[in-house]
C-alpha cells in the first residue's frame, strides 16, 4: 500500500507540474496573440501614415506578419497533447463518467479495468510511435528568415504525452478505484 501511495504521489507531482506548464503555455500563446494584433495594428497605421518601409525587412518584420498565426501553433500541440494527460489522471471525460454513474459496483470495477488497459496501450502507442515520429521530424517551421524552428519542437509532445500518461498508469489501482472508495477503505 506504501508503494501505491508513494507511485501516486509521484503521478500527482507530475500532474501538477503539467498543470502549470500548461498554464504557461495558454499564458505565452496568448500574449503572442496580443503581441501580433497589436504590432499588426501599428502595421496598418505606419501604412496609413506612408511609414509602412520603417517595419518592412526590419528586425520588427517577424512581429506583425507572423506571431499570431506562427508561433501561437509551436506551442499548440503541447497544450492539447499534455491536456489529455491532466484529464486522464482526474478521469475527465463526460461520456464516459455519465455512462459509468449507474453501473453496478462490480461491473464498474471491470469497466475501468478494461479502460485502464485501453489507456496503457494507447500510451504505449504514443511512446513508441511518437518517438519514431519526433526522431524523422527533419524540417524547419519557418517563423521569418532570421526565426526557424525544428519540428522536433512540436513532435516531442507526442512521446512526452506517452510518458507521462505511463507514469500516471503507474498508480494502476488507484485509477480503477476511485479516490473515495479508496479513502474509504484506507480510513
Amino acid at each position: 500500500m506504501t508503494k501505491l501511495r508513494d507511485l501516486r504521489r509521484i503521478s500527482d507531482y507530475l500532474n501538477r507540474i503539467v498543470i502549470v506548464l500548461c498554464v504557461a503555455v495558454v499564458i505565452v500563446m496568448l500574449s503572442l496573440s496580443t503581441f501580433g494584433i497589436f504590432f499588426e495594428t501599428l502595421f496598418t497605421l505606419a501604412e496609413y501614415l506612408g511609414w509602412a518601409d520603417l517595419y518592412v525587412n526590419s528586425p520588427l518584420d517577424w512581429a506583425y506578419s507572423h506571431t499570431r498565426p506562427s508561433l501561437t501553433r509551436l506551442f499548440l500541440p503541447w497544450l492539447a497533447m499534455l491536456s489529455i494527460t491532466v484529464a486522464f489522471k482526474f478521469g475527465e471525460h463526460i461520456a464516459i463518467e455519465l455512462a459509468v454513474k449507474n453501473l453496478p459496483p462490480r461491473l464498474l470495477l471491470v469497466v475501468r479495468a478494461v479502460n485502464l488497459t485501453a489507456v496503457a496501450f494507447f500510451a504505449a502507442a504514443l511512446v513508441w510511435y511518437g518517438y519514431e515520429f519526433f526522431l524523422n521530424s527533419t524540417q524547419l517551421f519557418m517563423v521569418s528568415e532570421l526565426l526557424q524552428v525544428s519540428h522536433k519542437w512540436t513532435a516531442a509532445a507526442v512521446p512526452v504525452t506517452g510518458v507521462i500518461m505511463c507514469v500516471h498508469l503507474l498508480s494502476g489501482v488507484s485509477l480503477i478505484v476511485p479516490r473515495e472508495i479508496d479513502q474509504e477503505a484506507a480510513e
